[in-house]
């Protein structure tokens, strides 16, 4: 695999594996953090951070999404809203917000 992806590359592949996975990804937010949403040339892998509603929705997505299907590998991390507020993960991160999915979008 190439490892010359751009962050705007990488979101429009996060997009479609969102859309992809239906009405299990509503109410979710997707972070983009690391070295791709630097948009460092030499990335390794797409680390993504998935905040949901439930830890239900997120077991859920854990087994639904297919962590070798974008063209880097996927870093998953999966934490329910509460989880991320509890810790600071988004500044902890310094992720930002590439994705909001309503809770009725699909």
């Amino acid at each position: 695999m190439s490892s010359k992806l751009t962050r705007s590359d990488a979101i429009f592949h996060i997009k479609e594996l969102a859309q992809s996975l239906g009405a299990i990804a509503n109410g979710t937010d997707w972070h983009l953090f690391g070295s791709v949403n630097r948009d460092e040339p030499n990335a390794s892998d797409i680390d993504l951070m998935i905040l949901c509603q439930s830890d239900s929705q997120a077991d859920t997505l854990r087994c639904k999404i297919d962590t070798g299907s974008l063209p880097l590998p996927l870093h998953l991390s999966l934490l329910t809203f509460d989880e991320a507020s509890a810790v600071n993960a988004i500044l902890v991160q310094q992720s930002c917000l590439v994705l909001k999915i309503a809770s009725d979008e699909y």
